[in-house]
């Protein structure tokens, strides 16, 4: 039988770093934190759940809690097994046939190998860390005809943290009009509640247009990505049915105590997020200081939100048999980052998680970085 090695993705979540720059979600969320300090009274609430099936789009009122944040109605919203089988179910409906699903790069990497994995028709388009992963519509025009069936992009994206405009999303919108009328955008939002400190919450694009679909979860903001919980934002009432039944046919439904503890977590969201939030800043504005202390090896783009952004190796320093002892020298030092090969980004880029790791060890982490870059 034919063994497959480990990937990055893999590498994530099954070993354990001693510094763990790579992951890219906020520190992980306790169930002391979700049901409040009163462990018994806890327990007994968790003691009455029963553990039937749920409802095939999620139950209702964890359907509401999250179309009060995402401005839609309760009925637009379908509860998935995470983002990554919300983005499934729509490689599923969409990629088939003649039709092309356009991925802006780079991305989340498993998004791709899904979407390959049931053979559909990938088109990608990228950004470029020194246009700061800006959109490039006209980039993007030329990979848009009356084939194009979804576009794909993340905001705030992974692995930069930049987070698109109103007036991109808008423009781009109005491009797909001309292009490929048919289409809809999927826009994942998996980072938008990660703001840093007090900054304000942007609103989701999910009450934008009918063309848009949003896809969101837990899983990084929360630091809950054990609960398995996702969503998808659909206005369009047939496209809505479609995905359902999907879903059903895939899963039937989301585990109950998923759905139980999610909803849990989203009626005490603010008060969870608000000292997640302050750590991101403080977390930010220490890579901040970092990247300013190496001058000439490294330059970065700072991102939006979320708890990861872009470092650039020097290139006019680093080159290929450079990268390789950097690499070597990080494993060396049990220090994981994420390669930006990976991404379907530059080879001189990697992803910076600076959210998960507590400040002590994300600066020993960080001094780890800079030993390696100095090897």
């Amino acid at each position: 039988m034919r063994r497959f090695p480990p990937t990055p993705i893999t590498r994530l979540v099954d070993e354990t770093p001693l510094y763990n720059l790579g992951e890219s979600y906020c520190q992980e969320l306790t169930l002391d934190e979700l049901l409040g300090s009163d462990g018994s009274d806890g327990a007994d609430r968790l003691a009455q759940v029963r553990l039937g099936y749920r409802t095939s789009a999620g139950e209702r009122e964890l359907r509401r809690l999250i179309a009060a944040n995402a401005g839609v109605a309760d009925d637009q919203v379908l509860v998935t097994s995470g983002a990554a089988s919300a983005l499934f179910l729509l490689g599923l409906l969409f990629g088939h046939g003649d039709g092309e699903i356009v991925v802006v790069q780079p991305c989340f990497p498993p998004t791709l190998a899904a979407l390959r994995g049931i053979d559909a028709r990938v088109v990608t388009t990228p950004l470029r860390f020194e246009d700061g992963y800006r959109l490039d519509l006209a980039a993007l025009s030329d990979r848009l005809n009356t084939r194009t069936r979804l576009v794909m992009l993340s905001s705030p994206q992974n692995p930069s943290g930049v987070a698109f405009t109103l007036a991109e999303i808008e423009q781009l919108l109005a491009m797909m009009s001309r292009r490929c009328p048919e289409a809809l955008l999927l826009v994942d939002e998996v980072y938008r509640e990660s703001v840093y400190g007090e900054a304000p919450l942007p609103a989701s694009f999910g009450s934008l247009s009918p063309r848009v679909v949003t896809c969101a979860s837990l899983s990084k903001s929360h630091g809950a990505a054990g609960l398995r919980i996702g969503w998808l934002t659909v206005q369009d009432h047939e496209l809505y049915d479609q995905l359902r039944l999907a879903k059903f046919n895939a899963a039937i439904s989301c585990g109950a105590l998923d759905e139980v503890l999610a909803a849990e977590l989203l009626r005490r969201a603010e008060v969870l997020l608000a000292p997640r939030r302050a750590f991101l800043a403080e977390a930010l504005a220490a890579v901040d200081g970092w990247v300013q202390s190496q001058t000439g090896l490294v330059r970065w783009v700072r991102p939006d939100a979320g708890a990861i952004c872009c470092i650039q190796l020097d290139p006019a320093t680093f080159g290929q048999s450079d990268r390789q002892r950097f690499y070597a020298a990080l494993a060396d030092r049990q220090t994981s980052v994420a390669p930006g090969e990976w991404f379907g980004d530059s080879a001189n880029v990697f992803r910076l998680g600076f959210g998960y790791e507590p400040m002590d060890k994300l600066k020993t982490g960080l001094e780890m970085i800079s030993d390696a870059l100095q090897t």
